[in-house]
């Protein structure tokens, strides 16, 4: 079904406007006009993606109008984080331009004062059903708010990401089959830009502000490394499904494990290595 609908939006022009508006229309389902738009502009030429982001922000726009702004930024950081990966080939510079991108996401708060506010009212009718209940809650709806937009730079970074990697598998299935593969084994942050983001990740834990605000986001990049490498691993000791599940489940519930191998990954290398061993 998934490589069909990638199959149908590359058909022409008129088709890939269809899947991303109609896609693009419902909150559960928008992502997929999102990877739809980074396949164009990594495949077609970038006046063609272009057009494609314009008619997706059609129904992005009518969804920020209701209430939910997620759409349209998913929608302009893949748009550019597919053109920046048409241009640099390499996954490392992406991730760097897609971490600015987060960071900015995050900022960008200060001047959504209404949205902020709209959580605020939702936050707060939680908390009165919660108390008319007699649950005690120890929170202001402020200090709750601040908490779940503390992760709004980081869910929209891994949200772009994500629609990303299924726009880049989508071309590798209908154009170069196993390349994404390939590709994503040897993912690797660049090494002075791991070892950058481990100084804030520990100025950040230390409680160094604004770089705490984002610790979150920063440790999204040796997060992607690390997973990297655990696939490559996999592959390499051929260890099949339960191995990729062994390795999410590491992700999942040991991950500031698999950031650390991450980051020291960029600077070892250890599939260089691995290999000439």
């Amino acid at each position: 079904m998934m490589r069909g609908l990638a199959e149908y939006a590359m058909h022409g022009r008129r088709q890939a406007i269809i899947v991303v508006v109609l896609t693009g229309l419902f909150p559960m389902i928008y992502c997929l006009s999102a990877a739809v738009v980074g396949l164009v502009n990594l495949r077609k030429s970038t006046t063609e993606g272009l057009i494609i982001l314009l008619w997706s922000l059609l129904p992005a726009v009518l969804l920020w109008i209701a209430g939910d702004n997620t759409p349209v930024v998913l929608m302009l950081s893949t748009a550019i984080l597919a053109q920046a990966l048409k241009h640099f080939k390499s996954w490392s510079k992406v991730i760097m331009l897609g971490t600015v991108l987060g960071i900015l996401t995050q900022l960008s708060l200060v001047w959504q004062i209404g949205f902020v506010e709209q959580w605020v009212s939702i936050v707060e009718e939680a908390i009165v059903m919660q108390q008319s209940q007699g649950i005690v809650v120890e929170y202001t709806a402020d200090e709750l708010v601040r908490l779940l937009l503390s992760f709004y730079g980081a869910y929209n970074f891994i949200m772009v990401i994500s629609c990303l990697v299924l726009a880049r598998w989508w071309q590798a299935v209908l154009y170069n089959p196993g390349g994404f593969k390939a590709e994503f084994h040897q993912l690797k942050l660049e090494p002075g830009f791991a070892v950058l983001l481990a100084g804030f990740i520990i100025a950040a834990l230390t409680g160094v502000s604004p770089l705490d605000t984002w610790l979150v986001i920063m440790c999204i990049p040796p997060l992607l490394s690390g997973l990297a490498l655990l696939h490559y691993l996999v592959a390499y000791k051929k260890l099949g499904l339960s191995g990729i599940v062994i390795a999410y489940l590491l992700a999942m519930f040991i991950s500031p494990m698999v950031i650390l191998l991450g980051l020291i990954d960029s600077v070892m290398n250890f599939r260089k290595r691995l290999a000439g061993a």
